[in-house]
């Protein structure tokens, strides 16, 4: 490949990024933000809980909190207790070890505070919808 091709895709890559972060600045932040001073206080506070474990550091994660973003803006509803939120492990370590999160990204699902669900890696959107959707079904009848 050309240096004029490689420096016309990272223009063209760095373009759509800037749009990306555009449209999510209008759309808003669908996630809660989880530290050892809020964590329990959420679990308790709402119904079911999608938790993202992760790290600002890590590539996967990287990846997937748009996805998980996505499937937040999709499904959230605080005021029927249904929320997503972020836990950096780096800043609350003793989090993660609660609930034995060796890998990240992991989404853990809480309902009434206790563990649902556990998804280790970054997972396709139409996998995480479909499973906190059965989980949403089963505690939430609409």
């Amino acid at each position: 490949m050309s240096a004029t091709l490689v420096s016309e895709a990272k223009k063209l890559i760095a373009s759509i990024e800037r749009k990306i972060n555009e449209i999510e600045r209008e759309l808003g932040d669908p996630l809660l933000y989880l530290d050892k001073d809020n964590f329990d206080k959420v679990l308790s506070k709402y119904r079911v809980v999608v938790v993202e474990f992760s790290a600002p550091w890590c590539n996967p994660c990287k990846a997937y909190t748009p996805v998980f973003k996505r499937v937040a803006r999709k499904l959230a509803s605080p005021e029927k207790g249904i929320v997503f939120a972020y836990l950096d492990t780096d800043k609350a370590a003793e989090i993660a070890d609660r609930y034995n999160v060796e890998n990240i990204p992991s989404t853990i699902i809480f309902v009434n505070g206790h563990i649902a669900d556990v998804i280790i890696g970054a997972t396709q959107e139409s996998k995480l919808e479909e499973r906190v959707r059965n989980i949403i079904k089963e505690v939430i009848r609409e």
